[in-house]
């Protein structure tokens, strides 16, 4: 049970490509598990892909995620609540 308090997790909005990016990447190597979203699934599932090459499959999990629709909002907001029961970052 203790260790279950110890992990942390992120959201990372606008995370396939610059400092959303590099923000995921960073987060993960400091072992926070990170929801990366963006937009474009395919994008977004592609640079999951490259953390998984870097060794980071494990903390970095894709969530498509359109910040102007409440909808996709919704959704994120209880893929959160549902997978991890909190958010950190």
């Amino acid at each position: 049970m203790e260790e279950a308090a110890e992990k942390r997790y992120a959201v990372v909005t606008g995370a396939n490509k610059g400092i959303g990016f590099k923000t995921v990447k960073e987060l993960a190597s400091k072992g926070v598990t990170v929801v990366l979203t963006a937009r474009d699934e395919k994008r977004g599932l592609e640079v999951v892909g490259k953390l998984a090459e870097a060794g980071l499959s494990e903390l970095v999990i894709f969530h498509q995620l359109v910040v102007t629709d409440p909808s996709s909002v919704s959704s994120l907001a209880d893929f959160v609540k549902t997978k991890f029961g909190k958010l950190d970052i």
